[in-house]
């Protein structure tokens, strides 16, 4: 897994690549609650992610759940389709209330 960020003062943009699995899911919610936590906004970008596990998603619903409740905007975008399926089979979008953005 790879990442770029694009830092604004008030919103900020993670761009993920790769797989979001149990090998890295830790990884990448250290990540996002890094840089979630020094904004009011976050996307997380998954245009070039090409696959996810539970063990995953897991890391990224617990880090998404603590930086809502600390009053932060999440939203993930540019969601593969299948991605996309397995997060709404999960109810990942529901649990938490955050927008999920299919790519275009």
């Amino acid at each position: 897994m790879n990442y770029q960020v694009e830092e604004a003062r008030e919103k900020t943009t993670i761009f993920l690549s790769g797989e979001l699995d149990m090998a890295v899911g830790e990884l990448v919610g250290q990540i996002i609650a890094q840089y979630g936590s020094r904004c009011e906004s976050l996307s997380v970008d998954f245009r070039d992610v090409t696959f996810v596990d539970s063990a995953g998603i897991g890391s990224l619903f617990y880090t998404t759940k603590d930086l809502l409740a600390e009053g932060k905007r999440v939203e993930i975008i540019n969601v593969q389709e299948d991605i996309y399926d397995v997060l709404q089979v999960l109810g990942f979008a529901v649990a938490l209330g955050i927008t999920i953005k299919q790519v275009e």
